[in-house]
């Protein structure tokens, strides 16, 4: 018998299950996902059914147990893979947290370009949709790259092309490239996912049939290193003696680093705003199936409702009231924001993480502070 497993000596897996509650192994090194060491918990559990029993005595019944469960949560680093158009270790979470993904290959645009509009070949355009995050490969030719949501897919014969949010300063280059990359998005068909946590490296904790209940965007704050926190809720679990069936391969060996939150610019739909700090967070509302004829009690899971949240903490302008009037007309407006890495030059951007939220309504407002300096201190959805 032994004692002393080291915490940062564990491992955590997770792959997507193919049936629902019935746990995949991991499949290889690279469905290791590089978790942060403080807040990664997972807790089973079992229902506890007490027994209220008149027996001559005022002595509690000896109570039963029912249905399992299983919560965790998994903390990571906001980080995009070192490969560009490669999906980061967390997409699995990402996916299983919103969804839907699109995968988007590079393309060569054609000529003419404006500050917002890009002209592709017949049929290129068919792989975007509005409301995807686009990285224009300007610096490849002169200036920086730019980053942008897309604001409109045109298909119509001869100027197939996509419109973007964000106007860059001067018309794009002819011929410049909007690069491969990965898009997350809301959409019904979410996979649920098993977690194999290696508890010292010799334990194998398994979590099964696990679904994002919520996601936590923080830190997007200057100067620091972002953070993505996913917790989950699940159908079952297992404990065992066991180690790693792969030798965990994390994107960081590649070269993948969260982007430090300078040079990171958030957007109001397409002005830019001056502010701090900036958390959004994703909430899914699980329903559960259960059966008699299950050993554990519950069968399946369902996402039936999710909502999104965010805050922010703009400077308060001193020549205009726009976002209390967002605010006192319950106007609808967008938030974008991106942070990356670099390349050979501050022109180049690679690792590109970016979100956005294309609806957004701000239910309530107050004046808060920053060192002393006025700002608006905004909760929205």
């Amino acid at each position: 018998m032994g004692y002393g497993l080291v915490k940062d000596e564990g491992s955590v897996f997770i792959e997507k299950e193919a049936t629902e509650n019935t746990y995949q192994a991991e499949q290889s090194g690279a469905s290791a996902v590089e978790v942060l060491s403080d807040g990664l918990e997972f807790s089973p559990s079992k229902e506890l059914l007490e027994r209220n029993n008149r027996t001559s005595t005022v002595e509690t019944v000896v109570s039963r147990v029912g249905q399992k469960s299983m919560a965790g949560t998994v903390p990571t680093e906001f980080k995009a893979a070192a490969t560009e158009g490669a999906e980061p270790e967390t997409g699995a979470l990402y996916e299983a947290l919103l969804g839907g993904k699109d995968v988007l290959v590079e393309r060569t645009s054609l000529t003419g370009h404006s500050t917002t509009k890009i002209f592709l070949s017949a049929g290129d355009e068919l792989q975007y949709k509005k409301g995807h995050i686009v990285k224009i490969k300007q610096s490849e030719i002169s200036g920086e790259d730019h980053i942008s949501p897309i604001a409109e897919v045109d298909s119509t014969l001869g100027v197939e092309s996509i419109t973007l949010l964000i106007p860059y300063g001067v018309a794009f280059s002819d011929n410049v490239k909007v690069a491969a990359g990965i898009n997350y998005f809301h959409d019904s068909d979410a996979p649920t996912l098993s977690i194999t946590n290696y508890l010292g490296g010799e334990i194998r904790e398994k979590a099964i049939g696990m679904r994002p209940v919520s996601g936590e965007l923080s830190q997007f704050a200057t100067g620091q290193l972002p953070e993505f926190s996913f917790s989950l809720e699940g159908l079952g679990y297992e404990r065992e003696v066991g180690q790693p069936l792969f030798s965990p391969a994390y994107d960081s060996q590649d070269g993948a680093e969260p982007p430090v939150v300078l040079c990171s610019k958030v957007y109001k739909d397409s002005t830019e705003l001056t502010l701090n700090s900036l958390s959004i967070s994703i909430t899914n509302t699980l329903g559960f199936l259960t059966s008699t004829a299950s050993c554990q009690g519950k069968i399946s899971s369902r996402i039936t409702q999710m909502s999104c949240g965010f805050t922010i903490n703009p400077y308060m302008e001193d020549d205009d009231v726009d976002l209390f009037n967002l605010f006192d007309n319950n106007e609808g407006f967008s938030i974008f924001g991106s942070s990356n890495n670099y390349g050979a030059s501050d022109d180049q951007k690679e690792q590109v993480v970016a979100f956005y939220m294309p609806n957004c309504r701000i239910p309530e407002i107050a004046t808060g502070d920053e060192d002393g300096i006025l700002t608006d201190q905004i909760n929205g959805t």
